[in-house]
């Protein structure tokens, strides 16, 4: 058993119910929006009662190292503007908003339910300086067919990057849902159309990450931009350190920072403790 899916069996609640397919779809027909209160944040958030039921029960983020970094990230960088790729239900750009205060902040999700509540969390919260771009992000712009994750709603896939997934892929283990098309993007063509160079982006795209850095070229030839992202796939890895950046495993589900040349030195007290990839 992968380590992934023994976590999954062990501490997820939801695991069993939507793996046992009578249950999950009885539970599915009564699920609805509700609002959680994040008391660390001091807001609400929109989540589905069922999909999302771990967070009426413990509204804080499932991997504590990675948000461990994420506010020391705030603290030593005070990032202005942040892009979060892959919201889902948007917990990065919450956090990194009451942490940095930016005057900019882009999610960008694809599945058309995750955006609606993003969209109520936003206006609830009366966030006017956010946007969701409801959009996949790889290495082009169009249209792009999508693997929906109806289970939790946060292992949806591009096709073509489930269709090349293992068996110890989340979206294999709970069942893929429906197929549906979804607008795709790249980071550069969000730039080229007049979006500000993020100064600190969390990206979490279930295997596609080395998509996204391919259409993201002008982006880290900028570079100021730092990228704390979960990764699967080694070419995202080498094609950052072939232009110079330096790469951190922060824990062991795959998570690391990027950093470019620019900014290494003044992220050492972040990094000190962090494995450098070699």
């Amino acid at each position: 058993m992968s380590l992934l899916s023994t976590i999954r069996s062990r501490f997820h609640p939801l695991w069993r119910i939507r793996r046992t397919p009578w249950l999950f779809q009885i539970f599915r027909r009564l699920d609805f929006p509700v609002w959680v209160r994040c008391q660390t944040l001091g807001m609400k958030m929109r989540v589905m009662w069922f999909r999302d039921l771990n967070w009426l029960f413990d509204s804080v983020p499932k991997e504590p190292e990675f948000n461990t970094v994420m506010e020391r990230l705030c603290e030593v960088f005070r990032p202005d503007v942040f892009w979060d790729v892959g919201a889902n239900l948007g917990w990065f750009s919450w956090l990194v908003n009451a942490r940095a205060k930016p005057s900019e902040v882009v999610l960008f999700e694809p599945l058309p339910q995750n955006a609606r509540l993003l969209g109520d969390t936003i206006r609830r919260n009366g966030f006017s300086h956010m946007r969701v771009v409801e959009s996949a992000v790889a290495d082009r712009c169009g249209s792009v067919s999508f693997q929906v994750d109806d289970k939790s709603g946060a292992a949806s896939q591009i096709k073509e990057v489930f269709d090349a997934s293992s068996d110890a892929a989340i979206l294999r283990g709970y069942g893929p849902g429906a197929e549906i098309s979804v607008k795709m993007t790249t980071l550069d063509a969000e730039i080229a159309a007049g979006a500000r160079i993020p100064d600190l982006i969390k990206m979490d795209i279930e295997c596609a990450e080395h998509l996204a850095l391919q259409g993201a070229e002008k982006l880290l030839a900028s570079g100021g931009t730092i990228i704390a992202f979960e990764c699967y796939k080694k070419e995202a890895i080498e094609l950052l350190k072939a232009r110079g950046w330096k790469v951190f495993l922060i824990d062991p589900l795959n998570n690391y920072l990027a950093l470019p040349p620019a900014l290494q030195e003044r992220a050492r007290s972040i990094t000190q403790t962090l494995k450098c990839v070699e």
